[in-house]
């Protein structure tokens, strides 16, 4: 535990690929939740527009979730970069 506050106090290593990770969980249930309001709201609007959305609401969600994972990867890359970066300023000093 005390090695989480020194890493949090010092910002050696940053935290925010953790917060990446749980932010990618959140966003894929809010997506989930999205597709399942889309379906019913579809029906709730009549019985072709309940097939439409049977089919389209899956289809947006699928596309959502591949655009959400995108983003998450490309911002713990950038952290990622950051933390590699310290590690060989680490090791160039050492030298």
């Amino acid at each position: 535990m005390s090695e989480f506050i020194n890493r949090f106090r010092t910002f050696d290593k940053l935290i925010a690929t953790s917060l990446i990770k749980l932010l990618y969980w959140i966003g894929i249930v809010v997506i989930a939740l999205s597709v399942l309001a889309g379906v019913l709201g579809g029906f709730s609007q009549g019985f072709t527009s309940g097939i439409a959305s049977l089919v389209l609401a899956p289809l947006a969600g699928a596309i959502g979730v591949i655009f959400w994972r995108f983003l998450c990867e490309i911002y713990i890359v950038i952290f990622g970069m950051y933390d590699r970066l310290g590690e060989i300023q680490k090791s160039l000093a050492k030298d």
